[in-house]
């Protein structure tokens, strides 16, 4: 993701009113997968129309080419149907294994690349690669996959 949009849309967010600064969040700040959040807490109506805030962190949510504003204010960028589906995929099926192959990882980063435009090395820290994929599982749970 180009870094000017990356600025752009985080400064999007902190202009909103459903930015929550302290942790630089949309709504309230959801942590880790399976975290119990009230789904009242996070709907709002914003123009007539009730919305879902995500409770992302956005620092890193808007580095991803296909997130979106709940609240339509910037949208995915580059990213087909079938792209989004096949990722979709991979991540549900990595999610369940026990252990990542080397394959994996690697496409694991490739998607990494794709979603960010960034080209890093691929880490083995196991705890960096849960985090990915607990961000990658949290954002593709937002967006119509089929």
């Amino acid at each position: 993701m180009p870094l000017h949009i990356q600025r752009e849309r985080l400064n999007t967010c902190k202009k909103c009113k459903f930015f929550v600064e302290s942790t630089s969040s949309c709504g309230t700040l959801i942590v880790g997968a399976g975290t119990e959040v009230d789904p009242e807490e996070n709907s709002v109506t914003y123009y007539k129309e009730k919305i879902k805030l995500c409770g992302c962190f956005m620092p890193l949510k808007v580095k991803f080419r296909f997130t979106s504003c709940p609240a339509h204010k910037w949208f995915a960028l580059d990213w087909k149907q079938n792209e989004i589906a096949a990722l979709d995929e991979f991540i549900r099926r990595i999610h369940k294994a026990n252990k990542i192959e080397t394959e994996d990882l690697k496409l694991l980063y490739y998607w990494f690349s794709k979603v960010t435009g960034k080209h890093e090395q691929p880490s083995g820290c196991a705890s960096c690669i849960r985090d990915l994929i607990t961000e990658f599982r949290r954002q593709l749970g937002k967006i119509e996959t089929k």
